[in-house]
């Protein structure tokens, strides 16, 4: 067999495993490098194979809840985790927890380079009928661009950084199709951040040339071929999945890690947010305008259902699997039928605010003697604690089962498969699910790649670097509103958000404006997106210094019961990254000399 999917060696042992999907040879050895284009399935699947890439439980362990479990909103269980060991300083160059990423990537935009290699794979026939056809080809050709600035962008979040001889730099950028025996090692370089983010733009317009505006159903409308358009795509891209990866783009240009030394005040800067609000701002109108229409369609009043994978929340999920408890079975404690694998900190708990929206450390309500009564709904929807229930979804009077974190409990800290913090989490799991059950139901867990809560967040943000938190004139919604949208809406689990009725503490935040409202933004961040991975990101895009993300994470020791608890706090294990950057797969660095490795790493090379 001859390998297609190649960029340099490390990517190369991916690439020839991926490459056994669709270029097997039959037993005459049909299928070649130089005849694959004469198969219309093989082409079409070098961009199939990028979206079956990505599904929903391994990217959930990898880069959700495995990201957050290396920043300080959660932390795994085991000591010995590669991540963890990572995230602590003692991270070894043959053991990049990162290198899965990079070859990831770099396989997948091979796979989309080599479909638009040439228009083969848009100039290619797929389907008798000539209009499905041509919405086909369209549909595909607008897939590989939008993949590609996707993956782009995924490895330029990742990889960005300054160097080990103390330039910024992004990551190579690569438009055609490589091939490890042919490639010339030195030509391997890292592009500019300007670059690259020119770049994933420039294939976010070119995507939206041959996307459908939303993957979406939509009655008579006759743009549509209902063959092969509108839900027939519903996991795949569309433009308005475009606009949020331009939005995200934008934001992350801004920000302040890959822009050393620029005010953020600065002209240009001021400029990217400007992109990042108009962008989100269009995601939000398409919800609020157009998805709204729809029969069950969106609602920013109604709650996320993790396990829906129609939720209206999603701009774009990944394909979806079938339904399984491997959910279950990785965050409940051992005795419900887990592992605890990752667990929540005391540093997220505490960033939850009290019941009526104010920091604890504010708060008239929160007391530290019974830390978890009065606080904002969603702590009870994301993470479970001392004294709380798993209750089955179609019974309320039917509680499965009860924490109990406590000292000598049966979920206590430092016994086999329970939480080293004290916490577990809650969020994504499905509470029809009962290991004791003599029938046991399971749910789909869609992977929600771009989601209505991530667009209100990006709005918030970048409209409140550049406006009043209260100016609905310039991007026809306020930062103010895209916040109370969020912190508004019932729970995954139907309490009602705290801003229901009232909401002063946003109110004051938004009328102060400036670092206050950007303070109350990032919190945001840590609630509505905790186990998402984003913290991991955002951490380090808003930080200047590699001290703001090097902190200890804690956990909570709780003695006696009831009105007698006390409550004691200590450090589990404190984060000691190198610097604000990740390190680069150690083999490409070594083979490509041309290729410079990110400060901090500097024996990795």
């Amino acid at each position: 067999m001859k390998t297609v999917f190649k960029f340099m060696a490390t990517a190369a042992a991916a690439a020839a495993l991926y490459s056994c999907s669709y270029l097997d040879p039959l037993p005459n050895g049909a299928y070649t490098d130089e005849n694959f284009d004469q198969y219309p399935e093989l082409l079409r699947g070098f961009v199939d194979k990028v979206y079956n890439d990505y599904r929903a439980t391994n990217y959930y362990t990898n880069y959700y809840m495995g990201l957050s479990a290396i920043s300080d909103e959660a932390v795994y269980t085991s000591p010995t985790t590669a991540k963890r060991v990572f995230s602590e300083g003692n991270g070894v160059m043959t053991g990049n927890p990162f290198s899965d990423l990079w070859n990831d990537c770099y396989a997948g935009i091979n796979s989309v380079n080599r479909f638009l290699d040439g228009r083969k794979g848009y100039e290619t026939q797929y389907m008798i009928n000539a209009g499905a056809d041509l919405a086909l080809r369209r549909s595909l050709q607008g897939d590989s661009f939008g993949l590609r600035a996707w993956l782009l962008f995924r490895l330029l979040r990742t990889f960005a950084g300054e160097g080990t001889d103390g330039n910024m730099y992004g990551v190579p950028i690569l438009t055609s199709p490589t091939e490890y025996e042919k490639i010339d090692n030195a030509s391997i370089v890292r592009a500019s951040i300007d670059a690259c983010c020119e770049q994933i733009l420039k294939d976010c317009d070119s995507a939206c040339v041959y996307l459908a505006v939303s993957n979406r159903d939509y009655p008579g409308d006759p743009a549509q071929e209902i063959i092969v358009t509108g839900s027939a795509r519903y996991t795949t891209l569309d433009q308005v999945a475009i606009d949020a990866l331009r939005a995200q783009t934008y934001l992350y240009w801004a920000s302040p890690a890959w822009n050393p030394g620029v005010s953020q005040d600065d002209p240009v800067i001021r400029d990217r947010y400007t992109q990042a609000a108009t962008c989100a701002a269009a995601v939000m109108r398409h919800k609020l305008e157009k998805e709204s229409t729809l029969i069950g369609g969106f609602d920013p009043a109604r709650k996320v259902d993790w396990s829906n994978p129609n939720d209206p929340e999603i701009v774009w999920c990944s394909r979806i699997a079938g339904a399984g408890s491997s959910f279950e079975t990785h965050l409940y404690p051992i005795g419900f039928g887990g592992s605890a694998t990752i667990v929540p900190t005391q540093e997220l708990v505490d960033c939850f605010p009290d019941a009526k929206g104010y920091p604890i450390s504010e708060s008239t309500l929160y007391d530290p003697s019974k830390p978890y009564e009065n606080r904002d709904p969603r702590f009870y929807s994301a993470i479970s604690y001392n004294g709380s229930t798993v209750v089955r979804n179609t019974d309320p009077s039917d509680i499965m089962y009860t924490f109990n974190t406590a000292a000598g409990g049966a979920d206590a800290p430092g016994q086999n498969g329970t939480s080293t913090s004290g916490y577990y989490i809650r969020k994504y799991l499905y509470t029809g699910w009962n290991p004791f059950d003599a029938n046991i139901q399971t749910a789909r867990h869609p992977l929600m790649l771009y989601r209505w809560a991530e667009m209100c967040l990006i709005f918030a943000e970048a409209a409140g670097r550049v406006t009043s938190p209260e100016d609905s004139h310039t991007f026809g919604y306020s930062a103010k509103q895209a916040l109370a949208w969020l912190r508004s809406r019932p729970t995954p689990y139907d309490m009602p958000g705290l801003g229901k009725d009232a909401d002063p503490y946003l109110d004051a935040c938004a009328a102060e404006g400036g670092e206050k409202f950007l303070s109350l933004v990032k919190n945001e961040w840590k609630v509505e997106t905790c186990f998402e991975g984003q913290e991991f990101y955002n951490s380090r895009r808003w930080a200047t210094s590699v001290d703001e993300i090097n902190v200890p994470v804690h956990r909570v020791l709780i003695s006696g019961a009831g009105d007698d608890a006390t409550y004691a706090y200590e450090t589990i294990t404190t984060l000691h990254y190198p610097s604000l950057w990740l390190p680069l797969p150690y083999l490409d660095v070594r083979r490509c000399p041309n290729l410079v490795q990110n400060k901090g790493y500097e024996t990795w090379k």
